[in-house]
Parts: structure tokens; C-alpha cells; sequence
């Protein structure tokens, strides 16, 4: 009979630890799908900040360009020969 109550309270205990785990496990799931989302979130506001930001880079230099077209060729130009020159030098 002690046999028989000592094992139900075992499976008892069993049971009630396995519902604990499975609550947590439930819970820890639940905290890590909102952490990845609000890391995709945040990816994606970050993702439209460069975007922007290129867009606006981009049009700045455009504008640029078509204000001062000369300035810009020569300014390529100069460039275009320092970069010749140093990587022209000998290694010696």
C-alpha cells in the first residue's frame, strides 16, 4: 500500500513538474518570437534609414554635378591621375 501511494505522489510530482516545464517552454518561445520581432523591425526601419539616406546622397550629388559639370570633370580628372601616379610608382 506505502508502495502505491509513494509512486502516485512520484507521478504526481511528475506531472506537475512537466506542466511547469511545458508553461516555460511556452513562455521562453513566446519572449524569443518577440524579441526576433522586434529585431526584424528594427532591421527593416534601419534598412529604410540607408535607403533614404543614399537616395538623398545620391540626389545631392546629381544636383551637383549638374550645377558645376567642369568642376566635377576636373576634379575626376585629378583624382583619376594622383590614383595613376601612386599606383604607377615603382616598388623598388
Amino acid at each position: 500500500m506505502e508502495t502505491n501511494q509513494l509512486q502516485s505522489k512520484v507521478q504526481d510530482k511528475a506531472q506537475e513538474w512537466q506542466s511547469e516545464a511545458q508553461r516555460t517552454a511556452k513562455d521562453l518561445q513566446s519572449k524569443a518570437q518577440d524579441k526576433v520581432s522586434d529585431f526584424k523591425q528594427t532591421a527593416q526601419e534601419w534598412g529604410r534609414r540607408a535607403s533614404e539616406t543614399t537616395r538623398k546622397a545620391a540626389k545631392a550629388a546629381d544636383d551637383c554635378v549638374h550645377e558645376n559639370p567642369w568642376t566635377s570633370i576636373a576634379s575626376v580628372a585629378i583624382a583619376s591621375l594622383l590614383l595613376g601616379f601612386f599606383l604607377g610608382r615603382s616598388r623598388d
